[in-house]
């Protein structure tokens, strides 16, 4: 993995590419040039830059419209808009259709470092935390991740797994809240002890017995717990039995959640005295929409795993890579994982190469079963339903009408300010 960050450069003046790529390479950066706007986004495709430097004025070629297309294109990725002196309302309206920031010309390099420096601080945080964190042993165990949110994560995985206090694993749908519970078990004091695991959501009458549990005792959706339950897990974690064996080293909790504990305790009379005994420890998995550094080196993963198991040689090219790393996953790693391995698995000859074309056909596919889908909805509370339906329909809007706020709100015949009351309620990434 090269730790520089790459830079693309699209202007049409080659005094200009060559003065800047000279400049950001003596400051480590990674740098490529375009003196064609007309060819930007096969090259965005192709490279997928960290950042582009895009000139406003260019022969045949509106930087507006190209800065439209490339937003419309790749939602994320960060553009910097180079005006001339004195063009400061077209750049301003450049940054509302999207832009990162924007540079006047003449260039200086003290005003353009700063505006590259988040590239440069993401990089150099993520490869001093590597450094420090096996990434070997969490690649055995379908852990899989190097961008400087995740290695931080890890470093946490790694402090907290020897101790012997509850744990609390916060974290949305398909983050992989097991798989780091499993993880900790298999890496930690325990490793040689059973994992007995418990789902709260489907367990009706828990039987907590002090005497004969030990290892890792794994709550699964803690949060679904009901109030009975809540009082027998409260009175075991209190047994002198429990207490003797925690201190022997001979049994931890480790509990997940997928929603805010102490919000539940606040407004649905969850139990605070259990809250505390297991919030001792609490980590919180980030969702996908948060690290999608990562998200390539997890389809990598993936296509390895399925191509294995299948006896198959599919790849991705680097657009459809950059699509997917673009995509809004409300399930998180889980839902990239189904979606890749259907792309694998219904390619058409074992050694085909996935494009974007593919992939917008399973979309198309996923979309006519998007009513189907919501079966699993009679299955959850009445406020839980609502909730999830509401999120999973908004997000479907946003991905189908290209994440145009206006045209969303439209089809759900609200005002603008209301859907982003509501879209910051559901937590639902909408700069995708």
């Amino acid at each position: 993995m090269n730790n520089s960050p790459l830079i693309l450069i699209i202007d049409d003046e080659q005094a200009i590419l060559k003065t800047l790529q000279e400049a950001l390479v003596d400051e480590n950066f990674r740098v490529n040039t375009l003196n064609d706007g007309s060819r930007a986004l096969d090259v965005i495709g192709e490279l997928i830059p960290d950042m582009i430097m895009l000139d406003i004025f260019m022969p045949n070629c509106n930087g507006i419209e190209l800065l439209i297309k490339i937003k419309k294109e790749y939602p994320q990725q960060k553009v910097i808009i180079i005006s001339g002196f004195g063009n400061v309302p077209i750049a301003v309206d450049a940054v509302k259709n999207g832009a990162f920031d924007f540079i006047e010309k003449p260039l200086n390099l003290d005003d353009i470092l700063p505006k590259l420096s988040v590239l440069k601080s993401d990089y150099v945080t993520r490869k001093d935390s590597s450094t420090q964190v096996n990434m070997a042993k969490y690649l055995e165990k379908g852990i899989v991740g190097e961008s400087a949110l995740f290695i931080e994560l890890l470093t946490q995985v790694n402090n907290i797994a020897n101790l012997k206090y509850p744990l609390l694993i916060y974290g949305q749908p398909g983050t992989g809240k097991t798989v780091i519970s499993k993880f900790i078990h298999s890496t930690s004091r325990f490793s040689a002890m059973p994992f007995i695991s418990t789902d709260c959501s489907i367990e009706t009458t828990m039987q907590l017995d002090s005497e004969t549990l030990n290892g890792i005792v794994f709550f699964k959706h803690i949060d679904e717990l009901s109030g009975e339950n809540q009082k027998k897990m409260l009175a075991f974690l209190e047994s002198d039995a429990y207490k003797e064996k925690n201190v022997r080293g001979e049994i931890r909790i480790i509990a997940t959640s997928g929603k805010p504990l102490l919000k539940m305790v606040l407004e649905h009379g969850w139990s605070s005295q259990l809250f505390h005994k297991l919030n001792i420890t609490p980590i919180e998995l980030p969702s996908l929409s948060k690290r999608r550094y990562d998200i390539p080196l997890l389809i990598d993963h993936i296509i390895k795993i399925i191509n294995e198991k299948y006896r198959r040689k599919v790849s991705l090219d680097n657009l459809s890579i950059r699509y997917l790393r673009n995509r809004n996953w409300l399930g998180n790693v889980t839902e990239l994982k189904n979606f890749v391995e259907k792309l694998v698995t219904l390619s058409k000859t074992g050694d085909a190469k996935v494009s974007i074309e593919d992939i917008q056909v399973l979309e198309s596919e996923q979309d006519i079963e998007f009513v189907e889908e919501q079966s699993f909805l009679m299955f959850q509370s009445l406020d839980d339903a609502t909730t999830t339906f509401q999120k999973r329909y908004i997000s479907y809007l946003l991905k189908k009408n290209n994440f145009d706020l206006n045209q969303v709100a439209d089809k759900l015949k609200m005002s603008l300010e209301s859907l982003k009351t509501k879209l910051y309620e559901l937590n639902i990434n909408h700069k995708d």
